[in-house]
Protein backbone atom coordinates (compact mmCIF):
# COMPACT_ATOMS: atom_id res chain seq x y z
CA UNK A 1 0.00 0.00 0.00
CA UNK A 2 1.21 3.93 -0.40
CA UNK A 3 0.28 6.44 2.49
CA UNK A 4 -2.75 7.79 0.23
CA UNK A 5 -4.54 3.91 -0.70
CA UNK A 6 -7.39 3.99 1.62
CA UNK A 7 -8.40 7.53 -0.24
CA UNK A 8 -10.96 6.64 -3.05
CA UNK A 9 -10.28 8.13 -6.68
CA UNK A 10 -12.15 10.83 -5.75
CA UNK A 11 -10.98 11.91 -2.58
CA UNK A 12 -7.31 11.54 -3.95
CA UNK A 13 -8.53 14.27 -6.41
CA UNK A 14 -10.30 16.29 -3.92
CA UNK A 15 -7.30 16.37 -1.25
CA UNK A 16 -4.87 17.18 -4.49
CA UNK A 17 -7.80 20.34 -5.06
CA UNK A 18 -7.76 21.55 -1.67
CA UNK A 19 -4.14 21.76 -1.10
CA UNK A 20 -3.07 23.58 -4.42
CA UNK A 21 -5.81 26.04 -3.52
CA UNK A 22 -3.47 27.01 -0.66
CA UNK A 23 -0.45 28.21 -2.57
CA UNK A 24 -1.30 27.97 -6.10
CA UNK A 25 1.38 30.70 -7.33
CA UNK A 26 4.41 29.28 -5.61
CA UNK A 27 2.94 25.88 -6.98
CA UNK A 28 2.68 27.25 -10.49
CA UNK A 29 6.63 29.16 -10.21
CA UNK A 30 7.91 25.65 -9.16
CA UNK A 31 6.32 24.26 -12.83
CA UNK A 32 7.71 27.44 -14.47
CA UNK A 33 10.81 26.60 -12.88
CA UNK A 34 10.91 23.13 -13.76
CA UNK A 35 10.15 23.73 -17.38
CA UNK A 36 13.21 26.19 -17.57
CA UNK A 37 15.22 23.30 -16.06
CA UNK A 38 14.39 20.69 -18.82
CA UNK A 39 14.30 23.01 -21.27
CA UNK A 40 18.18 24.23 -20.34
CA UNK A 41 19.14 20.41 -20.30
CA UNK A 42 18.62 19.41 -23.49
CA UNK A 43 19.41 22.69 -25.71
CA UNK A 44 22.26 22.27 -23.92
CA UNK A 45 22.74 18.54 -24.16
CA UNK A 46 21.26 17.64 -28.11
CA UNK A 47 24.00 18.96 -29.81
CA UNK A 48 26.82 16.36 -28.04
CA UNK A 49 27.11 14.20 -30.42
CA UNK A 50 27.74 16.37 -33.07
CA UNK A 51 30.37 18.02 -31.48
CA UNK A 52 32.77 15.32 -31.18
CA UNK A 53 32.66 12.02 -33.04
CA UNK A 54 34.54 10.19 -36.15
CA UNK A 55 36.61 12.12 -39.01
CA UNK A 56 35.18 12.66 -41.99
CA UNK A 57 38.64 13.13 -43.79
CA UNK A 58 40.70 10.81 -41.88
CA UNK A 59 40.80 7.22 -41.17
CA UNK A 60 43.10 4.83 -39.53
CA UNK A 61 43.81 1.41 -42.07
CA UNK A 62 45.54 -1.67 -41.24
CA UNK A 63 46.92 -4.15 -43.38
CA UNK A 64 45.43 -7.25 -43.48
CA UNK A 65 46.72 -10.53 -45.40
CA UNK A 66 44.75 -13.12 -46.23
CA UNK A 67 44.15 -16.39 -44.72
CA UNK A 68 46.33 -18.33 -47.23
CA UNK A 69 48.75 -15.60 -47.11
CA UNK A 70 48.92 -16.28 -42.94
CA UNK A 71 48.82 -19.90 -43.28
CA UNK A 72 52.30 -20.33 -45.27
CA UNK A 73 53.44 -17.45 -43.20
CA UNK A 74 52.23 -19.37 -40.05
CA UNK A 75 53.90 -23.23 -41.58
CA UNK A 76 57.43 -21.63 -41.76
CA UNK A 77 57.25 -20.54 -37.85
CA UNK A 78 57.63 -16.80 -39.47
CA UNK A 79 54.87 -14.09 -37.37
CA UNK A 80 53.61 -10.92 -39.09
CA UNK A 81 52.83 -7.27 -37.60
CA UNK A 82 50.55 -5.56 -39.66
CA UNK A 83 51.15 -2.05 -40.56
CA UNK A 84 48.98 0.61 -40.10
CA UNK A 85 48.65 3.85 -41.83
CA UNK A 86 46.27 7.39 -41.58
CA UNK A 87 44.26 7.31 -45.05
CA UNK A 88 43.50 10.60 -46.15
CA UNK A 89 40.17 11.79 -48.46
CA UNK A 90 41.90 14.40 -50.72
CA UNK A 91 39.98 17.94 -51.32
CA UNK A 92 38.08 16.71 -47.61
CA UNK A 93 37.37 19.43 -45.20
CA UNK A 94 36.62 19.05 -41.49
CA UNK A 95 33.09 20.90 -40.03
CA UNK A 96 34.16 23.83 -38.51
CA UNK A 97 33.44 23.73 -35.12
CA UNK A 98 33.54 19.71 -34.17
CA UNK A 99 35.94 17.92 -32.70
CA UNK A 100 37.08 14.95 -34.40
CA UNK A 101 38.86 11.43 -33.87
CA UNK A 102 40.62 9.12 -36.32
CA UNK A 103 39.06 6.53 -34.66
CA UNK A 104 36.45 7.31 -32.13
CA UNK A 105 36.16 5.52 -28.93
CA UNK A 106 32.86 5.38 -27.42
CA UNK A 107 34.26 5.87 -23.57
CA UNK A 108 35.60 8.86 -24.75
CA UNK A 109 32.88 10.61 -27.17
CA UNK A 110 30.71 9.82 -24.55
CA UNK A 111 32.64 10.91 -21.55
CA UNK A 112 30.45 14.27 -21.25
CA UNK A 113 27.52 11.96 -19.94
CA UNK A 114 30.01 10.35 -17.39
CA UNK A 115 30.94 14.25 -15.83
CA UNK A 116 27.41 14.99 -15.73
CA UNK A 117 26.37 11.65 -14.11
CA UNK A 118 28.77 11.97 -11.46
CA UNK A 119 28.03 15.44 -10.96
CA UNK A 120 24.82 15.84 -10.69
CA UNK A 121 24.72 12.32 -8.14
CA UNK A 122 27.01 14.25 -5.48
CA UNK A 123 25.01 17.26 -5.98
CA UNK A 124 21.56 15.60 -5.40
CA UNK A 125 22.98 14.30 -2.42
CA UNK A 126 23.94 17.72 -0.97
CA UNK A 127 21.16 19.17 -2.54
CA UNK A 128 18.61 16.92 -0.08
CA UNK A 129 20.82 18.17 2.95
CA UNK A 130 20.74 21.67 2.08
CA UNK A 131 17.25 21.83 1.23
CA UNK A 132 16.37 20.70 4.70
CA UNK A 133 18.94 22.75 6.62
CA UNK A 134 18.58 26.61 4.63
CA UNK A 135 15.73 25.57 2.60
CA UNK A 136 14.48 25.29 -1.12
CA UNK A 137 14.72 28.75 -2.53
CA UNK A 138 18.40 28.88 -1.43
CA UNK A 139 19.46 25.91 -3.75
CA UNK A 140 17.59 26.79 -6.54
CA UNK A 141 19.45 30.08 -6.70
CA UNK A 142 22.39 28.18 -6.38
CA UNK A 143 21.87 25.64 -8.55
CA UNK A 144 20.88 28.55 -11.37
CA UNK A 145 24.04 30.94 -10.66
CA UNK A 146 26.26 27.38 -11.30
CA UNK A 147 25.02 27.12 -14.96
CA UNK A 148 26.05 30.39 -15.38
CA UNK A 149 29.62 29.27 -16.79
CA UNK A 150 28.64 26.20 -18.79
CA UNK A 151 27.19 27.41 -21.98
CA UNK A 152 30.64 30.01 -22.45
CA UNK A 153 32.97 27.09 -21.99
CA UNK A 154 31.28 25.35 -24.81
CA UNK A 155 31.02 28.15 -27.03
CA UNK A 156 34.91 29.27 -26.80
CA UNK A 157 36.14 25.71 -26.34
CA UNK A 158 39.32 24.91 -27.36
CA UNK A 159 39.07 21.03 -27.03
CA UNK A 160 36.52 18.20 -26.51
CA UNK A 161 37.56 17.78 -22.86
CA UNK A 162 36.41 20.93 -21.77
CA UNK A 163 32.94 20.59 -23.56
CA UNK A 164 33.11 17.24 -21.52
CA UNK A 165 33.87 18.95 -18.55
CA UNK A 166 31.31 21.96 -18.75
CA UNK A 167 28.88 18.94 -18.01
CA UNK A 168 29.60 18.51 -14.05
CA UNK A 169 28.03 22.41 -13.87
CA UNK A 170 25.23 21.31 -16.02
CA UNK A 171 24.73 17.91 -13.25
CA UNK A 172 25.37 20.79 -10.44
CA UNK A 173 22.57 22.73 -11.80
CA UNK A 174 20.43 20.05 -12.36
CA UNK A 175 20.54 18.15 -8.91
CA UNK A 176 20.00 22.07 -6.94
CA UNK A 177 17.41 23.05 -9.53
CA UNK A 178 15.05 19.86 -10.49
CA UNK A 179 15.62 18.30 -6.91
CA UNK A 180 14.28 21.42 -4.84
CA UNK A 181 11.31 22.02 -7.13
CA UNK A 182 10.27 18.30 -6.50
CA UNK A 183 10.20 19.08 -2.71
CA UNK A 184 8.49 22.32 -2.98
CA UNK A 185 5.77 20.91 -4.99
CA UNK A 186 5.81 17.50 -2.30
CA UNK A 187 5.54 20.30 0.67
CA UNK A 188 2.68 22.18 -1.06
CA UNK A 189 0.17 18.77 -1.54
CA UNK A 190 1.76 16.75 1.16
CA UNK A 191 2.95 13.34 1.89
CA UNK A 192 -0.33 11.54 1.06
CA UNK A 193 -0.05 13.05 -2.28
CA UNK A 194 3.79 12.73 -3.08
CA UNK A 195 2.81 10.25 -6.16
CA UNK A 196 0.70 12.96 -8.06
CA UNK A 197 2.74 15.71 -6.73
CA UNK A 198 6.14 14.32 -8.20
CA UNK A 199 4.40 12.83 -11.20
CA UNK A 200 3.61 16.75 -12.30
CA UNK A 201 6.70 17.47 -11.90
CA UNK A 202 8.12 15.08 -13.59
CA UNK A 203 5.36 15.44 -16.48
CA UNK A 204 6.28 18.81 -16.79
CA UNK A 205 10.32 18.61 -17.24
CA UNK A 206 10.40 15.70 -19.75
CA UNK A 207 7.34 16.77 -21.87
CA UNK A 208 9.49 20.11 -21.98
CA UNK A 209 12.16 18.06 -22.96
CA UNK A 210 10.77 15.85 -25.44
CA UNK A 211 9.38 19.36 -27.07
CA UNK A 212 12.59 20.79 -26.68
CA UNK A 213 14.57 17.72 -28.25
CA UNK A 214 12.25 18.83 -31.81
CA UNK A 215 12.78 22.69 -31.17
CA UNK A 216 17.21 21.85 -30.60
CA UNK A 217 17.37 19.52 -33.64
CA UNK A 218 15.73 22.87 -35.66
CA UNK A 219 17.66 25.21 -34.67
CA UNK A 220 21.07 23.54 -34.75
CA UNK A 221 23.81 23.80 -37.45
CA UNK A 222 25.46 20.23 -38.27
CA UNK A 223 28.53 22.28 -39.38
CA UNK A 224 28.09 25.07 -36.03
CA UNK A 225 26.64 22.82 -33.57
CA UNK A 226 28.16 25.16 -30.52
CA UNK A 227 26.39 28.01 -31.50
CA UNK A 228 22.50 28.63 -31.41
CA UNK A 229 21.33 26.23 -28.99
CA UNK A 230 23.89 27.65 -26.07
CA UNK A 231 22.44 31.66 -26.88
CA UNK A 232 19.50 29.89 -26.10
CA UNK A 233 20.62 28.22 -22.81
CA UNK A 234 22.42 32.06 -21.73
CA UNK A 235 18.71 33.33 -22.09
CA UNK A 236 16.63 30.65 -20.07
CA UNK A 237 19.49 30.85 -17.26
CA UNK A 238 19.71 34.23 -16.44
CA UNK A 239 15.66 34.87 -16.71
CA UNK A 240 15.20 31.60 -14.42
CA UNK A 241 17.47 33.48 -12.01
CA UNK A 242 15.47 36.22 -11.80
CA UNK A 243 12.28 34.35 -11.45
CA UNK A 244 14.05 32.24 -8.31
CA UNK A 245 15.66 35.64 -6.89
CA UNK A 246 12.29 37.67 -6.73
CA UNK A 247 9.43 35.94 -6.62
CA UNK A 248 10.06 32.38 -5.26
CA UNK A 249 9.14 31.91 -1.97
CA UNK A 250 10.63 29.31 1.01
CA UNK A 251 8.37 26.17 1.80
CA UNK A 252 10.51 24.34 4.11
CA UNK A 253 8.25 25.39 6.95
CA UNK A 254 5.53 23.84 5.05
CA UNK A 255 7.18 20.56 5.71
CA UNK A 256 8.20 21.40 9.36
CA UNK A 257 4.25 22.10 9.88
CA UNK A 258 3.33 19.03 8.28
CA UNK A 259 6.07 16.90 10.60
CA UNK A 260 4.61 19.27 13.61
CA UNK A 261 1.07 18.19 13.16
CA UNK A 262 1.25 14.66 12.10
CA UNK A 263 3.66 13.79 15.74
CA UNK A 264 2.16 16.45 18.00
CA UNK A 265 4.89 18.39 18.51
CA UNK A 266 6.05 22.45 18.03
CA UNK A 267 6.77 23.28 14.49
CA UNK A 268 10.52 24.82 16.40
CA UNK A 269 11.07 21.63 18.00
CA UNK A 270 11.02 19.29 14.34
CA UNK A 271 13.14 21.82 12.93
CA UNK A 272 15.82 22.14 15.92
CA UNK A 273 16.12 18.07 15.52
CA UNK A 274 18.93 17.59 13.15
CA UNK A 275 21.00 14.77 14.92
CA UNK A 276 20.09 11.10 15.79
CA UNK A 277 21.81 9.21 18.75
CA UNK A 278 23.22 5.57 17.81
CA UNK A 279 23.25 3.21 21.47
CA UNK A 280 25.46 0.03 20.74
CA UNK A 281 25.35 -2.83 23.04
CA UNK A 282 27.72 -1.53 25.16
CA UNK A 283 25.99 1.07 26.17
CA UNK A 284 28.14 3.92 24.00
CA UNK A 285 26.03 6.39 22.21
CA UNK A 286 27.10 8.62 18.91
CA UNK A 287 25.63 10.89 17.92
CA UNK A 288 24.86 11.31 14.12
CA UNK A 289 23.62 13.67 11.41
CA UNK A 290 20.10 13.25 10.26
CA UNK A 291 21.22 13.70 6.72
CA UNK A 292 23.92 11.02 7.32
CA UNK A 293 21.88 8.79 9.22
CA UNK A 294 18.84 9.59 6.18
CA UNK A 295 21.74 8.39 3.43
CA UNK A 296 22.67 5.07 5.35
CA UNK A 297 19.07 3.97 6.04
CA UNK A 298 17.93 5.01 2.11
CA UNK A 299 21.32 3.07 0.66
CA UNK A 300 22.38 -0.05 3.18
CA UNK A 301 19.40 -0.69 5.76
CA UNK A 302 15.67 -0.61 4.56
CA UNK A 303 16.13 -3.54 1.84
CA UNK A 304 12.99 -1.90 0.39
CA UNK A 305 14.70 1.40 -0.58
CA UNK A 306 18.02 -0.11 -1.63
CA UNK A 307 15.65 -2.06 -4.42
CA UNK A 308 14.25 1.22 -5.19
CA UNK A 309 17.55 3.15 -5.69
CA UNK A 310 19.20 0.28 -7.67
CA UNK A 311 16.15 0.24 -9.77
CA UNK A 312 16.42 4.26 -10.20
CA UNK A 313 20.42 3.82 -11.16
CA UNK A 314 19.30 1.39 -14.24
CA UNK A 315 16.69 3.74 -15.47
CA UNK A 316 19.02 6.33 -15.70
CA UNK A 317 21.46 3.65 -16.92
CA UNK A 318 18.73 3.33 -20.11
CA UNK A 319 18.44 7.42 -20.36
CA UNK A 320 22.23 7.45 -20.54
CA UNK A 321 22.25 5.04 -23.54
CA UNK A 322 19.28 6.86 -25.16
CA UNK A 323 20.79 10.39 -25.36
CA UNK A 324 24.37 8.86 -26.37
CA UNK A 325 25.27 5.96 -27.43
CA UNK A 326 21.54 5.59 -29.13
CA UNK A 327 21.95 8.75 -30.96
CA UNK A 328 25.45 7.73 -31.81
CA UNK A 329 24.42 4.66 -33.71
CA UNK A 330 21.77 6.05 -35.10
CA UNK A 331 24.39 8.55 -36.99
CA UNK A 332 26.29 6.84 -37.66
CA UNK A 333 24.25 3.41 -38.89
CA UNK A 334 25.18 -0.32 -38.97
CA UNK A 335 27.99 -1.75 -41.31
CA UNK A 336 26.13 -3.77 -43.94
CA UNK A 337 23.11 -3.80 -42.42
CA UNK A 338 21.83 0.21 -42.40
CA UNK A 339 22.38 3.67 -43.49
CA UNK A 340 22.72 6.51 -41.04
CA UNK A 341 19.76 8.14 -40.10
CA UNK A 342 19.33 11.90 -40.63
CA UNK A 343 19.42 14.12 -37.21
CA UNK A 344 15.64 15.02 -37.32
CA UNK A 345 14.61 10.96 -37.95
CA UNK A 346 17.33 10.89 -34.31
CA UNK A 347 15.35 13.11 -33.05
CA UNK A 348 12.10 11.51 -33.61
CA UNK A 349 13.13 8.46 -32.06
CA UNK A 350 13.98 10.52 -29.09
CA UNK A 351 10.53 12.08 -29.06
CA UNK A 352 8.97 8.46 -28.92
CA UNK A 353 10.92 7.97 -25.74
CA UNK A 354 10.77 11.52 -24.19
CA UNK A 355 6.88 11.79 -25.38
CA UNK A 356 5.56 9.26 -22.73
CA UNK A 357 8.27 9.46 -20.83
CA UNK A 358 7.05 12.96 -19.75
CA UNK A 359 3.37 12.91 -20.40
CA UNK A 360 2.33 10.08 -18.43
CA UNK A 361 4.18 10.57 -15.24
CA UNK A 362 1.49 12.08 -13.49
CA UNK A 363 -0.87 9.67 -14.49
CA UNK A 364 1.15 6.65 -12.87
CA UNK A 365 2.07 9.18 -9.48
CA UNK A 366 -1.12 9.65 -9.09
CA UNK A 367 -2.39 5.66 -9.72
CA UNK A 368 0.71 4.98 -7.04
CA UNK A 369 -0.55 6.80 -4.44
CA UNK A 370 -3.74 4.86 -4.71
CA UNK A 371 -2.52 1.23 -5.67
CA UNK A 372 1.12 1.27 -4.44
CA UNK A 373 3.92 1.14 -6.12
CA UNK A 374 5.62 -2.15 -6.61
CA UNK A 375 4.04 -3.02 -9.71
CA UNK A 376 4.31 -0.03 -11.38
CA UNK A 377 8.01 -0.08 -10.35
CA UNK A 378 8.54 -3.45 -11.69
CA UNK A 379 5.94 -3.57 -14.26
CA UNK A 380 7.94 -0.44 -16.01
CA UNK A 381 11.22 -1.75 -15.81
CA UNK A 382 10.39 -5.46 -17.41
CA UNK A 383 8.60 -3.04 -20.09
CA UNK A 384 11.82 -1.34 -20.73
CA UNK A 385 13.68 -4.65 -20.73
CA UNK A 386 11.17 -5.75 -23.69
CA UNK A 387 11.99 -2.22 -25.76
CA UNK A 388 15.60 -2.91 -25.47
CA UNK A 389 15.84 -5.94 -26.52
CA UNK A 390 13.44 -4.58 -29.37
CA UNK A 391 15.78 -2.12 -30.33
CA UNK A 392 18.55 -4.58 -30.84
CA UNK A 393 17.39 -7.02 -32.30
CA UNK A 394 15.88 -4.27 -35.02
CA UNK A 395 19.13 -2.80 -35.21
CA UNK A 396 21.30 -5.70 -36.13
CA UNK A 397 18.29 -7.52 -38.97
CA UNK A 398 16.45 -4.60 -40.05
CA UNK A 399 17.54 -2.83 -43.69
CA UNK A 400 15.42 -0.02 -42.05
CA UNK A 401 15.01 -0.27 -38.67
CA UNK A 402 12.97 3.22 -38.14
CA UNK A 403 9.54 1.97 -37.62
CA UNK A 404 11.12 -0.70 -35.51
CA UNK A 405 13.19 2.32 -33.23
CA UNK A 406 10.03 3.58 -32.94
CA UNK A 407 8.00 1.27 -31.32
CA UNK A 408 10.92 0.52 -28.95
CA UNK A 409 11.49 3.85 -28.08
CA UNK A 410 7.84 4.09 -27.60
CA UNK A 411 8.06 0.73 -24.73
CA UNK A 412 10.92 2.20 -23.44
CA UNK A 413 9.13 5.73 -22.78
CA UNK A 414 6.04 3.86 -21.55
CA UNK A 415 8.33 1.50 -19.00
CA UNK A 416 10.20 4.79 -17.57
CA UNK A 417 6.49 6.85 -17.44
CA UNK A 418 5.42 3.85 -15.12
CA UNK A 419 8.30 3.50 -12.61
CA UNK A 420 9.84 6.46 -12.65
CA UNK A 421 7.90 8.82 -10.43
CA UNK A 422 6.53 5.81 -7.81
CA UNK A 423 10.62 5.46 -7.70
CA UNK A 424 10.69 8.65 -5.74
CA UNK A 425 7.19 8.82 -4.00
CA UNK A 426 8.72 4.86 -2.62
CA UNK A 427 11.37 7.19 -0.53
CA UNK A 428 8.75 9.83 0.41
CA UNK A 429 6.25 6.88 1.98
CA UNK A 430 9.02 5.49 4.30
CA UNK A 431 10.34 8.85 5.61
CA UNK A 432 9.25 11.70 7.28
CA UNK A 433 8.70 15.29 6.28
CA UNK A 434 11.72 17.21 8.39
CA UNK A 435 14.00 15.01 6.52
CA UNK A 436 12.23 13.73 3.21
CA UNK A 437 14.46 15.92 1.32
CA UNK A 438 17.93 13.98 2.64
CA UNK A 439 16.21 10.70 1.97
CA UNK A 440 15.10 11.82 -1.64
CA UNK A 441 18.50 13.27 -2.05
CA UNK A 442 20.41 9.74 -1.57
CA UNK A 443 17.80 8.08 -4.04
CA UNK A 444 18.37 10.45 -6.85
CA UNK A 445 22.62 9.64 -6.23
CA UNK A 446 22.22 6.60 -6.92
CA UNK A 447 19.29 6.63 -9.82
CA UNK A 448 21.85 9.52 -11.21
CA UNK A 449 25.19 8.01 -10.51
CA UNK A 450 23.41 5.79 -13.64
CA UNK A 451 24.44 7.92 -15.87
CA UNK A 452 27.75 7.60 -15.52
CA UNK A 453 27.57 3.85 -14.83
CA UNK A 454 25.69 3.68 -17.76
CA UNK A 455 27.86 5.70 -19.84
CA UNK A 456 30.82 4.08 -18.75
CA UNK A 457 29.74 -0.03 -19.16
CA UNK A 458 27.88 0.89 -22.40
CA UNK A 459 30.29 2.51 -23.98
CA UNK A 460 33.08 0.07 -22.88
CA UNK A 461 30.77 -2.81 -24.13
CA UNK A 462 29.92 -1.29 -27.44
CA UNK A 463 34.15 -0.93 -28.45
CA UNK A 464 34.38 -4.25 -27.01
CA UNK A 465 31.49 -6.15 -29.13
CA UNK A 466 29.59 -3.65 -30.52
CA UNK A 467 26.47 -1.41 -29.57
CA UNK A 468 23.69 -3.93 -30.49
CA UNK A 469 25.62 -6.41 -27.81
CA UNK A 470 25.50 -3.01 -25.09
CA UNK A 471 22.16 -3.06 -25.57
CA UNK A 472 21.55 -6.82 -24.62
CA UNK A 473 23.59 -6.30 -21.28
CA UNK A 474 21.70 -3.41 -20.51
CA UNK A 475 17.97 -5.12 -20.96
CA UNK A 476 19.43 -8.04 -18.87
CA UNK A 477 20.48 -5.45 -16.04
CA UNK A 478 17.34 -3.76 -16.37
CA UNK A 479 14.75 -6.65 -16.32
CA UNK A 480 16.73 -7.80 -12.90
CA UNK A 481 15.96 -4.39 -11.43
CA UNK A 482 12.50 -5.37 -12.11
CA UNK A 483 12.77 -8.86 -10.53
CA UNK A 484 14.43 -7.62 -7.36
CA UNK A 485 11.87 -5.19 -6.83
CA UNK A 486 8.69 -7.46 -7.10
CA UNK A 487 10.70 -9.46 -4.35
CA UNK A 488 11.34 -7.70 -2.15
CA UNK A 489 10.10 -4.66 -2.14
CA UNK A 490 7.57 -3.92 1.02
CA UNK A 491 4.85 -1.13 0.47
CA UNK A 492 4.08 0.64 3.71
CA UNK A 493 0.51 0.80 5.45
CA UNK A 494 -1.98 3.37 3.99
CA UNK A 495 -3.25 6.47 5.61
CA UNK A 496 -2.27 5.85 9.50
CA UNK A 497 0.36 7.78 9.49
CA UNK A 498 1.65 6.07 12.61
CA UNK A 499 2.73 3.57 9.48
CA UNK A 500 5.90 5.02 8.69
CA UNK A 501 7.03 3.85 11.66
CA UNK A 502 6.51 0.03 10.92
CA UNK A 503 10.13 -0.02 10.17
CA UNK A 504 11.66 2.98 11.25
CA UNK A 505 14.41 4.46 9.97
CA UNK A 506 17.61 5.22 11.41
CA UNK A 507 19.31 5.12 14.53
CA UNK A 508 18.38 4.90 17.99
CA UNK A 509 19.79 1.25 17.90
CA UNK A 510 19.36 -0.25 21.01
CA UNK A 511 19.15 -3.67 22.83
CA UNK A 512 15.46 -3.77 24.50
CA UNK A 513 15.56 -5.62 27.36
CA UNK A 514 12.07 -7.96 28.31
CA UNK A 515 9.59 -6.24 29.95
CA UNK A 516 5.93 -6.53 30.70
CA UNK A 517 2.92 -4.66 28.67
CA UNK A 518 2.21 -2.02 31.56
CA UNK A 519 -1.34 -1.08 31.87
CA UNK A 520 -1.92 1.71 29.39
CA UNK A 521 -4.89 2.77 32.06
CA UNK A 522 -2.21 3.26 35.05
CA UNK A 523 -0.40 5.91 33.16
CA UNK A 524 -4.21 8.13 31.54
CA UNK A 525 -3.07 6.63 28.18
CA UNK A 526 -4.82 4.53 25.54
CA UNK A 527 -3.94 2.57 22.43
CA UNK A 528 -5.47 0.82 19.47
CA UNK A 529 -4.90 -2.61 20.57
CA UNK A 530 -3.36 -3.46 16.54
CA UNK A 531 -0.32 -0.43 17.75
CA UNK A 532 1.70 -2.23 20.08
CA UNK A 533 4.07 -1.06 22.19
CA UNK A 534 7.98 -2.08 21.53
CA UNK A 535 8.30 -3.43 24.82
CA UNK A 536 9.22 -7.66 25.39
CA UNK A 537 11.64 -7.59 22.58
CA UNK A 538 14.83 -10.72 23.13
CA UNK A 539 18.51 -8.93 23.67
CA UNK A 540 19.10 -9.92 19.94
CA UNK A 541 16.57 -7.68 19.14
CA UNK A 542 16.90 -3.87 17.87
CA UNK A 543 15.04 -0.88 17.51
CA UNK A 544 15.74 1.81 15.42
CA UNK A 545 14.33 5.28 15.66
CA UNK A 546 14.81 8.58 14.44
CA UNK A 547 14.59 11.64 17.04
CA UNK A 548 11.12 12.74 15.24
CA UNK A 549 9.81 9.69 15.90
CA UNK A 550 7.56 9.58 18.89
CA UNK A 551 5.44 6.25 18.87
CA UNK A 552 1.85 7.70 19.31
CA UNK A 553 0.01 7.10 22.40
CA UNK A 554 3.29 7.02 24.32
CA UNK A 555 3.76 9.98 26.59
CA UNK A 556 6.42 12.83 24.79
CA UNK A 557 9.85 12.22 26.06
CA UNK A 558 9.65 8.91 27.51
CA UNK A 559 11.83 6.79 25.98
CA UNK A 560 11.61 3.20 24.12
CA UNK A 561 12.33 0.62 25.95
CA UNK A 562 12.02 2.50 29.80
CA UNK A 563 9.25 1.87 32.08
Amino acid sequence: MAIGQTRSFAEGLASVKAKLKQNPMQFGLAVILVMACGATKKFFTFPMPWIAGQSDCMKSVSSTPDATYMAGYSASGKTYTPTTWLETKSDCKEKAEVFVFVTEKFTITTANLVFFGVGKAVFNFITGVTCDTIGRKWAIIIGWCCAIPMPFMVIYASNWWVVATSNIFLGMQQALVWSATIFIMIDYLGQENSGIAIGINETVGYTTIAIVTEIAAYIMDENYPRTTNYYVVIGIIFGALVLSVVFLRESKQVAVGEEAERTKRDPAEVAAARTTSLIWASGRHSKIEVASSAFVYTSFINVSLITICFAGLMINFISGFVWSLMKKWMKGGEDGVWEALDKQTIADVVLCYGILKGTLQWIFGFAGDRYGRKYFISGGLFICAMGLVMMSGVGVNQTNPRAGFYIAALLIGFGTAMMYSNCLAAICDHADPSWRSSALGAYRFWRDLGYAIGALVTGAVADWVGIPWSIGFTAILTALAGLLVFLFYEEVSGDDMSATFDKPPMPVIAPMPAAPMPSMAAVGYSMPAQMGMPYGYSQQQMQMQMPMQQPYGMPYGQQMGTA
